[in-house]
């Protein structure tokens, strides 16, 4: 689905601000293609969970999602979502990760019982279809429904 088709549904299906954090620079361009053809207005990237505290703090708005691999040089997933909740950020947290499904699993607990709002799992490789889905299960409002909906490929 190309950005041009953005439809009410398609915004209300997909995030609008998303911030993808993962050491693989490949997977993260993959992840910032599907997310900008999907209607999403925002999408940056971060290659650890440092960059990533630095991305929020220069954030105009509050991102919506957040693709979280676990395992990352220097401040990785888990320590990430420690840094979260000790900052009341408030997004969800979709955990993408070719560790094991039990590692997986304990992260999402973490995720859940530090009252962040984990909506599941993916590992590594990814499958579009498999995103969609999980995403496709979320309702996405924009922050201020007043400001017009841009164009991703503008």
């Amino acid at each position: 689905m190309a950005a041009e088709n953005n439809t009410g549904e398609t915004m209300q299906n997909f995030p609008r601000r998303v911030l993808i954090i993962d050491d693989d620079p490949i997977l993260r361009v993959v992840l910032q293609q599907f997310f900008n053809e999907h209607g999403s207005i925002a999408v940056d990237q971060a290659e650890n969970g440092q960059t990533a505290q630095e991305a929020i703090g220069r954030a105009s708005e509050p991102y919506d999602l957040t693709t979280l691999d676990l395992s990352m040089p220097g401040v990785d997933g888990f320590e990430f979502l420690t840094y979260l909740k000790q900052h009341n950020v408030e997004m969800r947290v979709l955990i993408i990760s070719s560790l094991p499904a039990p590692v997986i699993r304990m992260a999402e607990a973490l995720a859940d019982f530090k009252a962040l709002n984990a909506i599941g799992h993916l590992r590594k490789p990814v499958s579009a279809t498999a995103l969609h889905a999980i995403l496709n299960g979320q309702v996405w409002q924009p922050h201020d429904e007043s400001r017009p909906l841009l164009q991703a490929n503008a």
